[in-house]
């Protein structure tokens, strides 16, 4: 505590970012200030904190500051630190959604409509975001259904249409255009149209479609006239869907939360064009000693560093402190103004109870599937201890599943269960180095093998480590052959671990287990059977997993590395940005051209490699 005091008199009269560690040098929280001096002194000046900040304070053993030249930088960096670092006493988001967008390239003659993740500034439009329980791919099929764009990557430049058509002209969702069969007149119309639709201008294009449909019947189309009525109905109810909350057709994000139990719930309601087009919650913890002005303000903070859209207007359900710092930090990101409002009468307030309301919903509903969840590990864990014999209830499970294609790319998967919980931190994955070919026995004893190894290394260290504790009971996914393997190799290390496999039936679905002594009948409608289906799909789907990525990376070595200029570095900025190598080949050259360390001439050769000239 010397130190500390002695680092207090040190503390300069400038903004910048405070990081307070324990006695094992872990940082334990981060925060920023516009003066470190008057802000770090603050925590251990008197007895009046929160329960919150005098157990931080209890824990502080160390601090560092990082001076910044302005507040907005502090946030900035304040930001990336608890991102990276997870500190404890911080409020944290713990989320990692990116959004979809629906693009239309008005920076090409002749626009494409497709959906994106990625918003970058090419002078294309974006419609967005739409939130996951938005069916934007049947918006987009709605469009292409009435307005048949070109969905091919090629240049196409006026004048110059003289390719043939492909499929999509056949089956009447293209106009041909590479082929000159459309105008450029008319083309720009249909793309006019299609941006009216999606800023909800739903009425425009009901009335061309119910001309359409009126000329069809009047010339005895009728097969036509009923498609260009059944349009109409989607579109109607598309418009349906959506709430109209502002007669001014602005877009704004709508924030409002409920606490309890030391949880937060904020939803956001996304409004675009006027109307509602989706909604999403998040749960944060740690909040009880905050008040929800503090709480909205963390959750901005965390929210729109990583947005990838940021609307002109921000509706709150508290005012929050540090308003006029986080409006410039948003303005600055999207180079327009942004401002932060708290409604206090009419529609808006009306908005945000409703918000209110959903939070207060999604809150409750989160506490009850809680509730539940300790029941059901209760008497799955308890009937699971009777069924199999052992002296207590299992609370640390450990279940292994191996994956190959004919031998290659051999993986094991290791899952962990604590307190019938999946433990995901606890999850380890295998590359098999020391089996030839195909033999899921010697794969799962030198798996197994591996991981007692590393468990007895940290033991002799100290009593903490990945691979400890060991666990009170293993399945393997597999039957007596995989159980007589395992259950001598555990033996050999003078582990007291009971070994169990877990059966399937021809259709892969759970059917029971083994022992060394034989089956072991098993109630299918308790909630032990439930836990270990649960068990076995998570471990086939984390094996299932690391072997495709594996083999992924197998065709990295084998096509991106092929293509002029692209070595392991960039191939994995590459994969990094897109995840895959099919968004790769959907890219355009400007998204390709964005990704930070990827150079114009490499771009040019990915896109080409993909897409031809």
């Amino acid at each position: 505590m010397n130190n500390i005091h002695e680092k207090l008199k040190t503390l300069p009269n400038k903004s910048g970012v405070y990081i307070m560690k324990n006695a094992e040098g872990k940082i334990i929280y981060v925060g920023k200030a516009k003066i470190l001096k008057n802000r770090v002194r603050q925590y251990f000046k008197g007895n009046k904190h929160s329960l919150k900040v005098k157990k931080l304070v209890e824990n502080i053993a160390d601090f560092d500051y990082i001076i910044t030249d302005s507040e907005e930088e502090a946030l900035i960096l304040e930001n990336n630190l608890i991102k990276e670092n997870m500190p404890k006493y911080n409020v944290l988001l713990k989320d990692d959604k990116t959004y979809p967008f629906i693009k239309i390239t008005t920076n090409e003659d002749y626009p494409r409509v497709f959906m994106t993740r990625r918003v970058i500034r090419d002078n294309a439009k974006y419609f967005g975001p739409y939130c996951s329980n938005f069916n934007i791919k049947e918006v987009l099929e709605l469009i292409a259904d009435i307005f048949p764009l070109r969905r091919c990557k090629k240049f196409l430049t006026e004048g110059k249409l003289t390719d043939r058509p492909c499929l999509y002209h056949q089956m009447g969702k293209c106009g041909g255009v590479c082929a000159g069969l459309v105008s450029k007149e008319e083309y720009t119309k249909s793309v006019k149209n299609i941006i009216s639709f999606l800023n909800g201008n739903y009425n425009d294009i009901i009335n061309l479609l119910t001309e359409k449909m009126k000329e069809a019947a009047a010339n005895l189309d009728f097969e036509s006239a009923a498609s260009y009525r059944d349009r109409i109905n989607s579109v109607s109810m598309l418009s349906e869907k959506q709430k109209i909350v502002s007669a001014t057709g602005s877009d704004c994000d709508a924030m409002a939360l409920f606490s309890a139990n030391d949880t937060s719930c904020v939803v956001v309601f996304f409004v675009r064009s006027g109307k509602i087009v989706g909604e999403e919650h998040y749960f944060l913890s740690g909040t009880d000693d905050l008040t929800g002005g503090e709480v909205l303000s963390d959750f901005i903070s965390q929210y729109y560093e990583t947005s990838s859209f940021i609307p002109h207007q921000i509706y709150l359900q508290y005012e929050i402190a540090e308003t006029e710092l986080i409006e410039n930090w948003l303005s600055s990101k999207t180079g327009r103004q942004v401002k932060i409002t708290v409604p206090k009468i009419g529609d808006k307030l009306k908005l945000i109870n409703m918000i209110c309301a959903n939070a207060k919903k999604q809150h409750s509903e989160r506490q009850l599937k809680i509730m539940r969840d300790i029941s059901f590990k209760d008497n799955a864990l308890t009937k699971l201890q009777k069924l199999l014999s052992l002296k207590n209830p299992p609370l640390n499970i450990e279940a292994y599943d191996i994956s190959n294609l004919s031998g290659k790319a051999k993986v094991g998967a290791m899952v962990t269960y604590t307190n019938g919980r999946a433990n995901k931190e606890k999850y380890r994955n295998f590359k098999i180095k020391y089996v030839d070919g195909q033999d899921d026995y010697a794969c799962m004893k030198e798996v197994i093998s591996r991981r007692i190894e590393r468990g007895l290394m940290e033991m002799e260290k100290s009593k903490e480590g990945a691979f400890l504790p060991f666990p009170d009971v293993i399945f393997l996914d597999g039957g007596k052959g995989h159980v007589d393997t395992i259950v001598p190799l555990i033996k050999s290390y003078n582990l007291d671990i009971a070994v169990f496999g877990i059966v399937k039936d021809d259709k892969h679905r759970t059917e029971g287990l083994i022992s060394p002594n034989g089956k072991i009948l098993i109630d299918k409608s308790g909630e032990a059977f439930m836990l270990l289906t649960n068990i076995q799909d998570e471990m086939h789907r984390r094996a299932i997993s690391y072997h495709r990525k594996l083999r992924q990376g197998l065709v990295l070595k084998t096509e991106l590395k092929d293509i002029k200029g692209v070595g392991e570095k960039k191939a994995k900025l590459l994969l990094k940005t897109f995840r895959s190598v099919k968004r790769i080949k959907d890219a355009t050259l400007e998204e390709i051209e964005a990704v930070p360390g990827i150079d114009k001439l490499t771009a040019k050769n990915v896109f080409t490699y993909f897409n031809g000239k």
